[in-house]
């Protein structure tokens, strides 16, 4: 037998023995499977209440007239005086509509005599106990008051909002440490938490429109106690 033949036949043995040892140090351990986090995902509701104070006031002027340039102007005219009115009393919050004009036309489709009519809104805020700048709007001549609706200050809405959120995050852990003692549970910690918009209600508006301002105040709603309501939903995830 050739002497490199036996040589490798010697040598096979020890050969195998260090290829195995690599291959079954190189191997990777077998993974230890993680455990999967215990997670309850609960929602909670809050209210607070928004004292209103501000009164949201919407306008109507119109006229009619022979042509549409006419009747435009004459509209311009009346809503300036009224805007001019406001600013005079310093309110800043004025907004004006664009002027709307229909036509009344006859059977041969040509417009009616003073057929053109116009309108325009103009709306603003006021403090609630100001409100008698109505008086003086009237009195220079408006032809309507679309509405009036009582509202709470920017300020007063952001206060509410803010217990709301309060009562939603109280609201939602009460009900997980419930759920979760019942099950025997308790919760380490919270890992997550999903806040919604606000909802804030839209309030009433009164009165009706009407033509006649001999009694504009009669059916005004009394404003002691006016509130609006602010609604905060969350929703947290706590890890038990």
């Amino acid at each position: 037998m050739h002497p490199l033949t036996k040589l490798t036949q010697r040598l096979l043995p020890w050969m195998l023995a260090a290829l195995l040892l690599i291959t079954v140090g190189n191997f990777p351990a077998t993974a230890q499977p993680a455990s999967t986090p215990r997670i309850l995902a609960i929602s909670g509701h809050g209210r607070a209440q928004a004292p209103t104070s501000l009164a949201q006031i919407t306008l109507g002027i119109s006229d009619k007239g022979d042509t549409a340039k006419a009747t435009y102007e004459q509209v311009n005219k009346r809503s300036s005086a009224i805007v001019k009115l406001l600013k005079d009393r310093k309110i800043d919050s004025v907004k004006t509509t664009n002027i709307n004009l229909t036509i009344k036309s006859d059977r041969d489709g040509k417009p009616q005599k003073g057929s053109y009519d116009g309108y325009r809104n103009v709306e603003f805020q006021v403090l609630a106990d100001k409100i008698d700048v109505l008086d003086d709007a009237i009195a220079i001549g408006i032809d309507r008051v679309n509405n009036i609706r009582y509202i709470a200050s920017e300020d007063a809405i952001r206060t509410a909002r803010k217990t709301a959120l309060e009562a939603a995050i109280s609201d939602a852990q009460t009900q997980a440490k419930v759920a979760l003692d019942k099950l025997g549970f308790s919760i380490q910690d919270v890992v997550d938490i999903q806040v919604g918009n606000a909802q804030v209600n839209t309030p009433k508006t009164q009165p009706e429109p009407r033509e006649s301002y001999s009694s504009w105040s009669e059916n005004l709603p009394v404003l002691e106690g006016g509130e609006q309501t602010v609604d905060v939903d969350v929703t947290l995830k706590v890890r038990y």
